[in-house]
């Protein structure tokens, strides 16, 4: 399923210099997650009230920083795969870019998944290491479906749809990055709202604040709270996992935040993203 336009190994990639230059004098496309209603500042004493709850959890430093210090990887972590775009705003018409630097898609050479265990929707055991051969495609999404959600939700199906045969050598598999909302739902919004509760090969994960911080902080994913539940933020990456559970590829999601809070991206270019995701996952099926 390669088409020319496709081919995310031989197009040219922008410097950082030259992506930086570009989205500063454009429109908005935002490809940083902001919670409804901004980015305030976490008062003091949701500050010290977060503090409290991790004493009580027992996460300890690592995780006091995920959540209210500076946005970062922890000095124990294993992995640093971080979006090389993280704070870029990209400009709003990307027809211009090939496929690559239209998703940021970066090459992972020689680095091994980290290993992690958690829960699925439906309250079974799922482990990143396993033995099933399938292509996995690891996201990071709320809960309650009031990030990027909506619209890579809707890749999600798209990218299935453009798999063909192959969509069933692929599963993707979504985190929950909400500390708020952790328990399992047969139901979760995050699956509900883009219409994925019925789709094959796709999976809502969460588990415990220790184990969910692991995994984040092993996938450089930076989260932030506020007073509010709405309040929640979190960079957004995407990760081709291959067959023997290699890391071999990183993409960026991105979308446009409305001033109602909810994120939409054009029809085509959620197409072409979408397609990019099956194109790369498909190149790793066995």
């Amino acid at each position: 399923m390669t088409e020319g336009e496709n081919d995310v190994t031989t197009a040219p990639r922008l410097s950082e210099e030259e992506r930086a230059a570009m989205f500063r004098s454009s429109a908005p496309v935002d490809r940083n997650l902001r919670h409804r209603g901004g980015l305030a500042p976490i008062p003091a004493k949701a500050v010290a009230w977060m503090l409290v709850a991790f004493v009580v959890l027992g996460l300890g430093g690592g995780a006091i920083e995920h959540f209210v210090g500076g946005f970062g990887v922890t000095s124990n972590a294993t992995t640093k795969f971080l979006p090389s775009n993280a704070n870029l705003t990209p400009i709003s018409s990307l027809n211009s870019l090939s496929v690559d630097q239209f998703m940021d898609l970066k090459e992972i050479a020689n680095a091994t998944a980290p290993a992690f265990t958690l829960r699925t929707q439906r309250d079974h055991q799922w482990k990143l290491r396993r033995s099933d051969g399938k292509v996995i495609v690891l996201m990071f999404e709320n809960a309650i479906c009031n990030d990027l959600c909506p619209v890579l939700g809707n890749e999600v199906k798209q990218a299935q749809a453009f798999l063909g045969s192959d969509a069933s050598k692929v599963e993707f598999a979504l985190v929950n990055t909400d500390p708020r909302a952790i328990g399992v739902k047969a139901r979760p919004i995050a699956l509900s709202e883009p219409g994925l509760l019925t789709a094959p090969n796709v999976v809502f994960l969460t588990g415990s604040l220790k184990e969910l911080n692991s995994v984040w902080t092993s996938y450089g994913v930076r989260i932030k709270v506020g007073v509010a539940k709405t309040e929640v933020t979190h960079n957004n990456v995407m990760y081709f996992i291959s067959t023997n559970h290699q890391l071999v590829a990183q993409a960026t999601p991105f979308a446009s935040e409305g001033t109602n809070g909810v994120f939409t991206l054009k029809s085509s270019f959620v197409r072409r993203f979408a397609k990019g995701v099956a194109t790369t996952a498909d190149s790793l099926v066995k």
